[in-house]
C-alpha cells in the first residue's frame, strides 16, 4: 500500500482517493445529470468513516480509555468496516429515502461514478499507468453515456458498467480482496435500492 505525506500527517494512497473520488463523483454527476446529490451521498461517506474509526473504542475498550489519542491515529480494522458497511447499509435501505427520495432514483448511476473514480485515481496515485488509464477511459465512456441517456439508464446498464470495471481490475489485482469485495456488497445494496425505485414508480403509475 502507498502512502503520501501531507505536513506532519502521512495517509494511504486508498483514502486519498477516497476522498477526491467523493468530489469528483459530486461533480461529474452534477456535469452529466444537470442535478445535485442531495445530502445523503455526503452522509453515507461521514457515517461510514465515524463507525469505521470509533468502532476502535468497541474492539479496543481498555487502550481507548487509557490512550484516548490511539482513536486519532487507529480504527477499528476489518472489523470495524464490516460493522461500517452494516451501518451504512441500514442507513441506505430504511433511513435515508425517508427524508431524501433521490437516493433510490441517483444510487445506482452514482455508485459507478464513485467507483470508477476511485479505481482510477488510486491506479494514478500508485502510479499505475496502464490500469489507470483503462479505468479512466471507461469513467468518461459511463459519463457520457450517462448524459445521453441519464433519465433512461437501467439497471441492466450498471450491471454491464460495474462488471465491465471489474474485469479491468482483475488484470491488477485479487478480485477476491477486500477492496471489491466492498464494492461487491455496495453493489448489492444499490440494485435493493433500484427496486425500491421501481415500487415506487409502480405505486405512483397506479395511483
Amino acid at each position: 500500500m502507498s502512502y503520501f505525506n501531507i505536513g506532519s500527517l502521512t495517509i494511504p494512497a486508498v483514502w486519498l482517493a477516497v476522498l477526491l473520488s467523493l468530489f469528483m463523483t459530486s461533480l461529474l454527476y452534477r456535469f452529466v445529470s444537470g442535478r445535485k446529490l442531495q445530502d445523503w451521498y455526503w452522509n453515507s461517506f461521514f457515517l461510514y468513516f465515524l463507525v469505521w474509526k470509533l468502532s476502535y473504542i468497541l474492539f479496543h475498550f481498555k487502550m481507548a480509555i487509557e490512550m484516548p489519542l490511539s482513536i486519532v491515529y487507529f480504527n477499528g480494522s476489518s472489523k470495524g468496516h464490516l460493522l461500517a458497511l452494516i451501518s451504512l447499509s441500514v442507513y441506505l435501505i430504511y433511513i435515508a429515502g425517508k427524508t431524501h427520495q433521490t437516493v433510490y432514483r441517483d444510487a445506482f448511476k452514482v455508485f459507478p461514478l464513485f467507483f470508477i473514480s476511485f479505481e482510477s485515481t488510486k491506479y494514478a496515485l500508485e502510479i499505475n499507468l496502464i490500469a489507470a488509464t483503462a479505468s479512466m477511459l471507461l469513467l468518461i465512456s459511463y459519463a457520457s453515456f450517462l448524459k445521453k441517456k441519464n433519465e433512461s439508464f437501467s439497471i441492466q446498464a450498471f450491471t454491464i458498467v460495474f462488471l465491465f470495471e471489474l474485469l479491468i481490475i482483475s488484470f491488477f489485482q485479487p478480485i477476491l480482496s477486500l477492496e471489491i469485495l466492498t464494492f461487491g456488497w455496495l453493489a448489492f445494496i444499490v440494485y435493493i435500492l433500484s427496486i425500491r425505485d421501481r415500487r415506487n414508480l409502480s405505486c405512483k403509475l397506479t395511483t
